[in-house]
């Protein structure tokens, strides 16, 4: 049975450089503020750049998350499936109460008119549903849970890579400052980690029963 130590262990690599990507943001944000770092971060925008993060930002959609679901499921991976669709909806639970307990503005609701100028028409939304980022939670779930399944170090980093590309396509887009994207990466990693804790503590045991014992 691992321990919720041999875990961290076993993905120190991934968490070595989740928590550089956390603390480099997080000096970002205290150093320029919210505003700050948000403008600090958005300096070149084009229409190849829009369409390509508008890309980017659907793997932190729910629906990728049932994608990848589904595939382990075809796969008849029903543990790893478990896993993710556990991370996801936990995830995103704890994400909605933070919405609706915190109420943040959105960069575009924050910023009086004209004072950004790329905010994308029909993209970037208005109201009060910025922190944390649902998106930056969703993909740093997956990404997680994915990277504590697969034993390569290579893989491990482009799942983390994906999360914190997705993360800054949330920015990008204008949906999110980057203390929402920070937020959204703890909690979508501190629940994936949980889960798979407690599955492999007592979950690899009912998945290993016969079907027939039921």
């Amino acid at each position: 049975m691992k321990t919720l130590r041999a875990i961290i262990a076993g993905n120190r690599l991934f968490f070595a450089f989740w928590g550089l990507f956390f603390v480099l943001g997080l000096i970002l944000v205290l150093y320029m503020g919210k505003a700050g770092s948000f403008v600090e971060l958005n300096p070149y925008h084009r229409t190849t750049l829009d369409t390509v993060f508008m890309s980017v930002t659907f793997m932190g959609d729910g629906l990728f998350s049932v994608i990848v679901i589904v595939v382990f499921l075809l796969r008849r991976c029903w543990s790893k499936a478990t896993q993710v669709l556990a991370a996801f909806l936990l995830s995103a639970l704890v994400a909605q109460i933070l919405k609706n307990l915190f109420s943040m503005p959105r960069p575009m609701q924050f910023f009086p008119p004209g004072a950004y100028p790329y905010f994308i028409k029909d993209v970037t939304h208005l109201g009060f549903a910025s922190f944390p980022s649902g998106h930056t939670t969703s993909i740093f779930a997956l990404a997680t849970i994915l990277a504590l399944f697969t034993p390569d170090r290579r893989a491990k980093l482009v799942y983390l890579f994906a999360g914190v590309l997705v993360g800054y396509s949330r920015i990008y887009l204008g949906q999110h400052f980057l203390n929402d994207v920070l937020m959204g990466s703890v909690i979508g990693t501190l629940v994936a980690v949980l889960v798979h804790w407690l599955f492999v503590a007592k979950g690899e045991r009912w998945f290993a029963r016969p079907r027939g014992n039921i």
